[in-house]
């Protein structure tokens, strides 16, 4: 009875939600090369940001004009492990007591030893990344405040009083704001041009973010990094590192109506919270509402064709598994690169970079109080670089450019997408594909 309300979840629906509620953001279908392609000309995307990662989803698109990605990637950096090895050690010794009798005396000692050997760590972190022209050449960073800096606290004293030595010093090129507060809690002693810092930051604006920052009824609070490189934002907000911000319909699924519905509103508020919190500290830059590109629409001449942060996306859905070596036992960071066919479709090349292990021992001298030294092992593992393959097959359907399209109608024609490529093939964002091998 519930599989047609199921049906009618699709990728695209929280989207509308949102766009809907507020008209100023408007989402992509998915990423496109040639949105892509803006942030990096128009707005300097170092694309050696994407060299190390692995995109596991993205949402882009526009607010007030000006594009914007969210996306959650997986990275490995090298960390230590620590590994523990023991060696029990008996040995006897000989006692004669007053009367001269002989006594055998059993001792043992268990000796442990430790070594610390390279360890392949995964860290996953969700960015906002949003392009805009104000203040182009302005660049700062700042970070979240651990400390609750209530005014006249003593932290809040302590803070403001470094930031007074730290104008006061000629040596730095910095002049402080006239609102305190908002100095203390939005605190940026790294930036690197004044003029263009308060013509972004007016007091409107101050007022603004210190509201922002203390709002912790309705918003997040002091949760979040703001970086500014030129043209370039990014923020990095706590709330979002953990929702399921792929919006993948089957979480709405149910065979209770009241329990699906109470699922879906649940769902979507949050995620309509967090987004909107997501963007609160750009909204609340008068500057950035009133500049838009010169072109706020970017090549509809263009047919929209998928990046490779979609493709990756995409890999990752499929399953991280599907394309790793038989011998990885840790995360796999997916990388692709495409071929374009005459016929539409795109073969997507999966590239796994994981790591298998080797059982290493090592033996450490460790003294013991028979005054002899023995060699402890410790066991520990070798990591070593392996890379599995996989290739994907899809193709792009951008159903949105029917936005009159009803449910029932939006249903039929995903139906018939789903099976463009065959058995085994999935749908998601509008593009459907499969796995060739």
């Amino acid at each position: 009875m519930m599989a047609p309300l199921n049906r009618l979840y699709d990728w695209g629906v929280f989207n509308r939600m949102m766009t809907q509620a507020v008209p100023r953001l408007e989402f992509d279908p998915y990423f496109t090369n040639q949105r892509l392609a803006d942030l990096i000309n128009s707005y300097g995307w170092d694309e050696n940001f994407s060299k190390e990662r692995s995109v596991l989803f993205s949402h882009s698109g526009l607010i007030n004009g000006n594009p914007f990605v969210i996306a959650r990637t997986r990275k490995m950096e090298w960390g230590t492990k620590e590994y523990t090895g023991e060696l029990v050690v008996k040995w006897t010794t000989v006692e004669y007591d007053s009367d001269g009798k002989k006594h055998t005396r059993h001792h043992s000692e268990t000796l442990r030893a430790s070594v610390h050997k390279p360890y392949p760590e995964y860290f996953e972190k969700t960015r906002l990344i949003y392009g805009n022209t104000a203040a182009p050449d302005l660049n700062f960073t700042r970070e979240k405040n651990d400390d609750e800096l209530t005014v006249g606290s003593r932290s809040y004293k302590r803070k403001l009083k470094e930031i007074e030595n730290f104008s006061r010093d000629l040596k730095n090129d910095f002049a402080m704001a006239t609102n305190e507060e908002f100095e203390v809690l939005f605190t940026t002693t790294n930036r690197n041009n004044n003029q263009q810092y308060f013509l972004l930051f007016t007091p409107l604006a101050q007022e603004n973010m210190i509201n922002i920052i203390r709002d912790k009824e309705n918003g997040y609070g002091d949760d979040f990094q703001f970086m500014k490189h030129r043209k370039l934002n990014t923020l990095t907000a706590d709330h979002m590192q953990e929702l399921p911000l792929d919006m993948n319909p089957r979480m709405f699924w149910n065979n209770n109506y009241d329990a699906a519905k109470q699922i879906f509103i649940e769902t979507t508020c949050e995620n309509f919270r967090a987004i909107y919190f997501g963007f609160a500290p750009l909204l609340c830059i008068p500057m950035y509402q009133q500049i838009r590109p010169a072109s706020a629409i970017y090549g509809t001449d263009i047919p929209r064709q998928s990046s490779y942060w979609e493709h990756e996306s995409l890999a990752n859905f499929w399953g991280e598994d599907k394309f790793a070596d038989a011998s990885c036992v840790t995360h796999s960071i997916l990388k692709t690169t495409e071929n374009r066919k005459e016929d539409g479709t795109v073969e997507v090349q999966v590239r796994a970079y994981g790591y298998r292990s080797e059982p290493r021992v090592d033996y450490i001298s460790k003294y013991c109080s028979n005054e002899n030294y023995y060699d402890v092992p410790v066991k520990w593992d070798e990591y070593i670089p392996v890379m599995g393959t996989g290739v994907l097959e899809m193709q792009e359907d951008i159903v949105d450019e029917q936005p009159d399209l009803d449910p029932v109608a939006r249903l039929q024609e995903t139906n018939q997408k789903l099976g463009a490529l065959g058995e085994g093939s999935i749908f998601r964002r509008h593009i459907t594909s499969r796995i060739m091998r």
